[in-house]
């Protein structure tokens, strides 16, 4: 797991995740006229799941710092 140490990183890094988040909606209106906001809604949804994983899988388990994906996800199921 990346964790960061620097204070000043990790304000630019939420502030950028912030941004990002709140410009979502905007992207639609620049795609297709024809293209429904449901169904870009779904294609955004699945998009951000897909990566997520493939994040979790392979950055996730970078770094020396913290459990491994899986590591944190058996540990949790285990509260359960």
């Amino acid at each position: 797991m990346i964790e960061i140490q620097n204070y000043g990183i990790a304000i630019l890094l939420s502030v950028t995740t912030m941004i990002c988040w709140g410009s979502w909606a905007n992207t639609q209106k620049m795609a297709a006229k024809t293209w429904r906001f449901e169904l870009f809604y779904w294609d955004l949804v699945i998009g951000i799941f897909l990566m997520s994983l493939i994040s979790a899988f392979t950055v996730g388990s970078t770094g020396s710092h913290g459990r491994t994906c899986i590591d944190h996800l058996f540990r949790c199921l285990s509260y359960v």
